[in-house]
């Protein structure tokens, strides 16, 4: 038993302390923690007092052909049984709810640190990996602590309490006992030792599988568009042939260390008949004794046999533990100031000084940027792809932070506000709007669950997304397909602006909401945009010049610099990069309106 301690620390040691992470989690939920536990103890003595009356049984009952004493040992036995039953059935019920408990902390704890990741994280980190730990891994947390945990502690204090009751019989066959339960014991931590890294690289590829699946499912029109189904199918194919070959890998070490059990417990059991014999023949060793020890040798060298597949389900526990810990003690890129600035009101000024930006090192998306809109203005920021339009956005949302320089609201840098009062005042519409797999009403009202069905509708109103909601059977509680599919791209635009509004938000962000309408679409939503943006400040990014029409200024970007700024009027008089620009792309939405009548 002291490999068991010493494997526990060494894992204790590897995962990082990830043990004594999960053992102050229980100790939260002592009440629960300290029931079971001595349950289990009870159980366990209950247990191994059933050879011990089987021997009293033998030698005082049945040997002496005293009918009473043997029955009285019988339903001593009945009692000790029914009594482990009832203990059992409350180990299993105080375990079952320590384990929840805990469970339930740590996956709310899991999706709480996802809640306040910058995006940066969710671009490193794949969204079936995120799935898998939050899920999966916290379910495995949770079976092994209402299972395999109590079966550790039950098997140790078995054992203990056995080993006592057969010392006080015969030293020599507890001797033999031990020996056996020692090699056991080294048997199983070597398989443990062999089992636990390959149990990593299984998880990790069943996180790999959940990426692939994920992925599919969520571009699935790209997927058939391309016409790469094929390619995905013999991809996923691979991947899984991979995760097989590491489980056959794994069954292949259970098989070889399950034979090596069954030998250990045969010889032992050869063993004790030899030396148990011969006891009994010199007069040293009752017939009662004997049965004892057979039957403590059945009892224990059951769990013995199971024990590493029992510490290998805790390894593999502890592996799901510290994947989650990961995700629980990930730090935000974007912080909140421990005395963040929280504004009630806002005029809707915003000024970038000197902002430089790169999503990678060493290569900046944003250089040296600086501007200044003033409350209500109207700015459209266009340029050619990859010039840092979206970017800017991305910044005022403060969904990441500049490099260098600094973005101003009402005179306030935005790292010194608390991120609701930006996310209050800003509403940001999305070039792909998400839609959720829910009502029209529930995903107008998205962020702000507690808004009533009157304000619903005024923003579906504003918005020109009310009149085609009404034509619906269900109305505004019609469920919507999974992101959106059942809607049109205007229609997802309009639930989105719908959506953006319902905020009341001082500033608007736009980015490019028109890029994947078709062309009548487009005209009818930049025309209701007119009435939309009135009284905000307004800041849109986009190619199509479409918008241009709504803006007061315009900025031009190439290569993540501000090359000119002025009026639709201004830039075009000037015959340069916007000219060229404007006339390049109205050209292209030309022959693209042509193509599609």
């Amino acid at each position: 038993m002291g490999g068991l301690v010493v494997l526990l620390s060494a894992t204790a040691s590897d995962r990082r302390g990830v043990l004594g992470r999960l053992l102050r989690y229980l100790i939260r939920k002592w009440h629960w923690l300290l029931a079971s536990t001595l349950f289990v103890i009870f159980y366990a003595n209950m247990v191994s007092l059933g050879p011990v009356i089987i021997r009293s049984a033998i030698d005082y009952g049945i040997s002496r052909g005293d009918l009473d004493e043997t029955i009285r040992y019988a339903l001593i036995l009945l009692g000790i049984v029914a009594a482990g039953g009832i203990a059992w059935f409350l180990v299993r019920y105080f375990t079952a709810k320590l384990s929840q408990e805990v469970v339930h902390e740590i996956r709310v704890e899991a999706f709480r640190a996802i809640q306040a990741q910058s995006l940066r994280f969710f671009e490193n980190i794949p969204s079936g990996q995120l799935i898998s730990r939050i899920i999966s891994d916290t379910d495995r947390l949770g079976r092994v602590l209402s299972w395999q945990a109590r079966n550790i502690v039950n098997v140790i204090f078995t054992i203990a309490v056995s080993l006592y009751y057969m010392f006080t019989m015969s030293p020599r066959l507890s001797y033999i006992v031990v020996i056996a339960l020692t090699v056991m014991a080294v048997a199983n931590i070597k398989y443990v030792l062999t089992i636990r890294p390959l149990y990593d690289k299984i998880r990790h590829q069943l996180g790999v599988l959940a990426s692939i699946v994920t992925n599919n499912l969520n571009g699935f029109k790209t997927v058939k568009a391309l016409a790469i189904e094929d390619y995905e199918i013999k991809k996923f194919f691979n991947e899984n042939q991979r995760f097989a070959e590491l489980n056959f890998k794994a069954a292949k070490i259970r098989a070889v260390y399950g034979n090596a059990s069954q030998l250990i417990f045969g010889l032992t059991l050869a063993g004790i008949l030899y030396y148990g014999g011969n006891a009994i023949i010199a007069g040293t060793l009752s017939v009662g004794e004997l049965t004892a020890f057979i039957t403590y040798l059945t009892l224990l060298m059951w769990p013995m046999r199971t024990l590493g597949f029992m510490i290998g389900a805790l390894q593999r526990a502890l592996a799901s533990a510290q994947r989650v810990f990961e995700i629980i003690d990930a730090v935000p890129e974007v912080k909140e100031k421990p005395n963040a600035i929280e504004l009630k009101n806002i005029k809707g000024e915003i000024i970038f000084e000197n902002v430089s930006f790169a999503y990678v090192k060493g290569k900046p998306v944003l250089k040296n940027i600086s501007f200044h809109v003033k409350p209500g203005e109207k700015l459209l920021i266009t340029g050619p792809p990859g010039s840092g339009k979206s970017t800017i956005l991305k910044l005022i949302m403060r969904f990441y932070d500049p490099d260098e320089g600094r973005i101003l609201l009402d005179g306030y840098d935005l790292r010194d506000l608390k991120l609701s009062t930006i996310r209050k005042h800003v509403a940001m519409v999305m070039q792909e709007p998400f839609i959720f797999s829910k009502s029209i009403k529930e995903n107008i009202a998205f962020g702000n669950p507690k808004a009533s069905i009157e304000e619903i509708v005024e923003a579906a109103k504003i918005a020109k997304i009310h009149d085609f909601i009404e034509s619906l059977p269900e109305k505004y509680d019609t469920i919507v397909g999974e992101r959106g599919i059942t809607l049109s791209g205007g229609q997802r635009q309009r639930i989105d602006i719908a959506r953006a509004l319902l905020k009341k938000p001082r500033v608007l962000l736009l980015d490019d909401p028109v890029s994947n309408l078709d062309t009548e679409t487009e005209r009818k939503l930049v025309e209701d945009l007119r009435e939309i943006l009135k009284d905000r400040t307004v800041i849109m990014v986009s190619q199509r010049m479409s918008l241009a029409t709504l803006a007061d200024r315009i900025i031009v970007l190439d290569n993540g610099r501000i090359v000119e700024e002025g009026t639709h009027e201004e830039l075009m008089a000037k015959k340069g990069f916007y000219y060229k620009l404007y006339s390049t792309l109205m050209r292209e939405q030309q022959a693209e309106a042509v193509s599609n009548e």
